[in-house]
């Protein structure tokens, strides 16, 4: 009898494909961290090849980095109002590292390895991306503010020149929140993406085409990342909903068609979750060859807070597995112990602890 029950279960592993675990330790890396931490980042700021953390507050405590692999705090500036986000680049190409980073009132770009403060524009932003958009060797920045505190209806294209300079152009958009950059139809140019739309690089960057490739998702404020979500090439689209408290939405992945200009079809990941998703990331987090997603909810929204992997089974059949109740926000996901797997860094909007989520998958 116990060998036909161990050969119908593993008859049964076979059929649905049985997932590996996901688990995670989290671990509080800064209690005291700067008060409010709207911003969290990571790059290496001190030129020594290993990934630190960055964290910023917008209340109290400027920003600073967390260096690995000790994670000793190294502060970069203590007096600006950090707000919701920032990378980790060279822009001046001296082969030193930069933070280009929102503020309360400007797009600022810190130089490394004094940090010493540049404007790059004055006006109030929520998202910002960085590269190379047309191949000439400087580092270009695209940014947008968000529609619940403001307008979120222009992408602004930073276009930079030598010494240090910058084009400015705008691209008019539907009002909303979420920005990423990828490389949607192969070419090998990074795209804009936001919310049911992507903008095509053409080498121009005045002259980006618009492409619609949702007709299905409505909400207007979003969390975007960018994977290929079925193994067959291409780069697909994820969203969740990432504002505001007490809506009911969905978390979503579009599968790209071949000719990305077309119509994208949408695969429901997770029905009737609140709007408070302000962190979604994909990676192979249990290594068995399929993309996962993890998901974060801030603190406003109806307790528990979540941090949640979706882990893949079949196309669009999901394990969920929560690994921690205090929720995030833009969290970062990279591996930070160097075992071959995704580890996450995060910490809440309104909180003052920096935590990483170190992933314990056994191989």
């Amino acid at each position: 009898m116990k060998h036909i029950i161990f050969i119908l279960l593993a008859t049964a592993c076979l059929i649905f494909k049985c997932t590996p675990e996901v688990r995670f330790t989290e671990k509080i890396i800064d209690n005291n961290a700067p008060k409010a931490l709207w911003m969290k980042t990571v790059g290496d700021v001190n030129g020594d090849r290993k990934i630190d953390l960055l964290a910023g507050g917008w209340e109290k405590g400027g920003m600073v980095a967390y260096l690995a692999p000790d994670w000793k705090k190294l502060i970069i500036c203590d007096t600006l109002k950090i707000s919701t986000d920032a990378e980790v680049c060279d822009i001046d190409n001296d082969q030193n590292p930069d933070v280009i980073a929102i503020t309360n009132e400007a797009l600022i770009w810190l130089s490394g390895p004094d940090w010493k403060l540049n404007i790059v524009d004055s006006l109030e932003l929520h998202d910002l991306e960085v590269g190379d958009f047309d191949n000439d060797g400087l580092t270009d920045v695209i940014a947008r503010n968000q529609a619940e505190w403001g307008k979120g209806d222009t992408i602004y294209i930073y276009h930079q020149q030598p010494l240090g300079n910058w084009n400015k152009h705008r691209k008019i958009i539907i009002d909303g929140e979420g920005l990423k950059m990828a490389d949607v139809n192969g070419d090998s140019k990074k795209d804009i993406i936001v919310n049911g739309y992507w903008f095509e690089n053409t080498g121009n960057i005045s002259e980006w085409k618009e492409h619609k490739f949702s007709d299905t998702w409505n909400w207007r404020n979003t969390y975007i990342d960018v994977a290929d979500m079925n193994n067959d090439g291409l780069s697909d689209i994820l969203l969740s909903p990432s504002e505001l408290a007490g809506g009911i939405y969905h978390v979503s992945w579009f599968e790209a068609p071949e000719d990305p200009g077309l119509i994208w079809k949408e695969n429901i990941v997770a029905d009737s979750v609140e709007s408070v998703i302000h962190f979604l990331g994909t990676a192979d987090f249990n290594n068995d060859g399929k993309i996962d997603i993890m998901t974060a909810g801030m603190q406003q929204g109806i307790d528990p807070d979540e941090v949640t992997v979706f882990c893949q089974r079949r196309e669009n059949r999901w394990k969920k597995k929560v690994i921690s109740k205090d929720g995030s926000h833009s969290m970062r996901l990279f591996d930070m112990d160097g075992d071959g797997d995704t580890d996450a860094f995060g910490a809440n909007w309104n909180d003052s602890i920096v935590k990483i989520w170190i992933n314990e998958n056994i191989k």
